[in-house]
């Protein structure tokens, strides 16, 4: 893993954990640390997922989207984090963003699927699965 460094007239690529950039000397760990906040947002989301804590998971979901928009998975993931906490407005915008960025994403086309059930019936079915490896983010 590279870091590239984030001033516009060096974008010289260093090597993750320099702590000065090889082409300009600007120091580039607290940038590193910022380039992999994503991902581990979203590590600490699943895990809140998988614990039940949903609006933990949730949180975590949302600031990833945040920072990284186009993170299509943090989407898919938000979505249902939103659904089983009861959100399906939340759940319906976020899956159509994932949509309108991937189209026939198959994490959100189930999504919608599930939205377009009646409630009781997408309770007793079970929700799509975005559970995974951190995605790249970005």
């Amino acid at each position: 893993m590279s870091v590239r460094c984030p001033v516009l007239l060096c974008r010289e690529e260093n090597a993750y954990g320099a702590e000065l950039c090889a082409g300009c000397r600007t120091p580039l760990a607290g940038y590193a640390r910022l380039h992999t906040y994503p991902a581990y947002l979203f590590n600490r989301g699943l895990a809140a997922a998988r614990a039940g804590r949903l609006a933990a998971a949730r949180d975590c979901f949302a600031a990833v989207v945040h920072w990284c928009p186009g993170d299509t998975e943090a989407r898919n993931a938000l979505a249902l984090a939103g659904l089983r906490l009861g959100d399906r407005a939340e759940a319906h915008r976020q899956w159509t963003e994932v949509l309108d960025r991937r189209p026939g994403d198959p994490k959100a086309v189930r999504g919608l699927a599930q939205l377009a059930e009646p409630a009781e019936a997408s309770r007793s079915s079970g929700l799509p699965d975005v559970s995974g490896p951190a995605p790249g983010t970005g």
